[in-house]
């Protein structure tokens, strides 16, 4: 692992060198691998710790990496280092693959500290495209691991065959064009078209890996990351929520850009349809309260949308009817992660996923799966699907 981590230091190393103020920056990148190298290590070091809000995992093992300010020992890297904890919010505090401390989310820091300068430009010709009244949706988030669980998601969703498919974003580690184009291949494309929404990963990459596939794989965009969809009844908006979000915060939290907050109030202005939105950051915070993103886009429609399906955190989450919305989490497209102690008891959430996937490689781990939405005029039908392929809301 230390050789990868080499690797990776003379790569950083190289990137601020030649970057503008590049010892500015790298003392800035310093100061906050050592906020969160001290978070995290309070956390693995409380046995009985099962909340971590807002560290960056993906950046944890920074520090080592870089070998510069290391506070201590290495992170643990190995499960017998580290086993597995389920956290409250359901992520999976471990070594494996994809777990908190999987050491290949170092690709991530790489990539961000690569592309901190050097982005794909911002597309200001986004498809507005009519689709039929009854029409059908397969919605996933989250997806692009290219592993064994996103394939039988995309078995279950190819299963039920959608009129359109749609990534909520996030292409792993780091959406370079080598990660969208083999840990994505396995996509399953809608019978008229399908969609894909820019991510915090993919921003890693300086969206570089996500631009140079909308051309050959989702035509209908027409190489621009947000898009609208419409009917006589519903106007359908898709969001680049990360191209416009602080890239010091690494990108975690959503943002429309002023750009995009004056498109969909161009788009929407005289509309008196239904509206859904689709973004990959959240419009809630996890327990169901509205955040400054929430705030942003129904600023922006006038009014809050009737649905809104995101992503970003790997949960299944369906919350009770608010602020004149159906908000739901569908960010498990792929990602193992277990049941979600800090959803219990909230009454904003109307159900989420705790039925285990029986994984012998992850045993903490609950089903996977994706949304399933079918518009025929004005109603909106939609349908959990798991894995497997079987109904897990709305519940009998």
């Amino acid at each position: 692992m230390m050789g990868i981590f080499d690797t990776w230091k003379n790569r950083i190393d190289s990137s601020l060198a030649e970057a503008e103020q590049g010892l500015q920056q790298k003392q800035e990148l310093l100061s906050r691998l050592k906020l969160i190298d001290a978070q995290v290590r309070a956390v693995i070091n409380d046995p009985d710790a099962t909340s971590a809000p807002g560290i960056p995992w993906e950046f944890a093992h920074g520090l080592s990496i870089l070998s510069s300010g290391l506070n201590g020992e290495p992170l643990p890297t190995t499960e017998a280092q580290l086993p597995t904890r389920v956290m409250d919010d359901g992520t999976l505090l471990g070594c494996r693959k994809w777990e908190l401390l999987d050491p290949l989310w170092g690709e991530a820091l790489t990539q961000w500290v690569e592309h901190l300068e050097n982005r794909a430009p911002w597309n200001t010709q986004p498809c507005h495209l009519a689709i039929p009244d009854k029409v059908s949706f397969n919605i996933a988030g989250d997806w692009g691991t290219g592993d064994y669980i996103a394939h039988k998601v995309a078995t279950a969703m190819t299963g039920r065959p959608a009129d359109y498919t749609i990534h909520l974003g996030d292409v792993y580690y780091a959406g370079v064009g080598s990660d969208e184009n083999q840990d994505f291949a396995g996509w399953p494309a809608g019978a008229r078209g399908q969609f894909t929404l820019n991510s915090n990963h993919e921003m890693y990459n300086g969206a570089l890996g996500y631009f140079g596939v909308l051309s050959s794989r989702f035509p209908l965009q027409q190489g621009t990351s947000y898009f609208s969809l419409f009917n006589a009844n519903w106007l359908i908006l898709g969001l680049d929520t990360a191209y416009w979000s602080d890239k010091w915060n690494l990108y975690m939290d959503g943002a429309l850009g002023d750009g995009q907050t004056a498109w969909l109030r161009e788009v929407t202005a005289g509309w008196k349809g239904k509206i859904m939105v689709l973004s990959h950051h959240q419009g809630y915070s996890m327990e169901g309260e509205s955040n400054a993103l929430f705030l942003a886009v129904k600023d922006a429609l006038g009014r809050a949308p009737d649905y809104w399906y995101w992503g970003h955190l790997h949960n299944v989450i369906c919350y009770q009817p608010q602020n004149g919305m159906l908000g739901r989490c569908i960010g498990h497209g792929a990602i193992p992660y277990g049941a979600a102690s800090i959803l219990d008891g909230k009454p904003q959430v109307a159900w989420a996923e705790t039925k285990s996937a029986d994984d012998r490689q992850y045993p903490e781990r609950v089903l996977n799966g994706f949304a399933r939405v079918e518009l025929n005029g004005e109603a909106l039908v939609e349908v959990l699907y798991d894995e497997n392929g079987e109904k897990r809301w709305p519940q009998p």
